[in-house]
């Protein structure tokens, strides 16, 4: 990571540079946003710093929850709001390659709810088939600041109303898990119950080698409206 960081900084000094010498003056310093994408629904604001350079600071939130099936488990997962800062760069009209940080809330904590009802799981060896009841809860624990590269069109301050659309990255690490046994199963006098739940600690490991790409590496898509002063 450290070696990215570098990277990225020497990139934006690359980029930024010849920008600086020759570059118009924009129409409006300053624009209010709404937003929608992949970070949610929300908004934010614009404000040029110097020519063809914006600072973009956006808050989006996803409303309700999320389901996706890893290690044969269901998992619905409460996804936390998002705020997106970047340095847009404007090399060519209005492209432009954008620079910065994706700040997860929450500490990067997505609550999450396994069901594996009528499913056949392994649990450290362990083959169990689910009820109804039996639930796991815990969370998967995210990368909280994830440094953040893409690239977009539109210029929030190039005039008055204007459409923008971004994609990108956000760079995190593999998720850590983290999950309880309730239900019948975890209740079950023994041997069965206390080899279940030794189980489910076995599993964890399973599941975050199997944790989805975008869980590591979030994806940026947007699309913005602003209004510029």
């Amino acid at each position: 990571m450290v070696k990215f960081s570098r990277a990225l900084l020497a990139l934006v000094v690359l980029v930024s540079v010849p920008l600086l010498k020759a570059a118009p003056v924009q129409a409006q310093r300053i624009a209010i946003a709404g937003q929608i994408g992949t970070t949610g629904v929300g908004g934010g604001v614009v404000i040029g710093i110097v020519p063809r350079i914006n600072l973009r600071s956006m808050f989006g939130v996803i409303p309700g929850m999320t389901t996706r099936t890893i290690e044969g488990i269901d998992f619905a997962l409460d996804i936390p709001s998002f705020l997106l800062t970047t340095l847009d760069l404007y090399a060519l009209g209005a492209l432009h390659l954008s620079v910065g940080g994706l700040l997860i809330t929450n500490d990067g904590n997505l609550d999450v709810v396994g069901t594996f009802d009528g499913v056949e799981v392994d649990f450290g060896g362990l083959l169990v088939t689910g009820g109804p009841d039996d639930l796991l809860l815990g969370t998967f624990s995210l990368k909280r600041f994830q440094p953040y590269v893409g690239v977009g069109v539109g210029n929030a301050l190039g005039q008055r109303i204007s459409i923008n659309f971004d994609a990108g990255v956000g760079f995190g690490t593999q998720p850590t898990v983290d999950l309880t046994a309730q239900g019948p199963l975890a209740e079950a006098p023994a041997p069965a119950g206390p080899a279940y739940v030794a189980g489910v600690e076995q599993k964890e490991s399973d599941i975050e080698q199997a944790m989805p790409t975008l869980l590591q590496y979030y994806p940026v898509f947007s699309v913005s409206f602003s209004i510029a002063f």
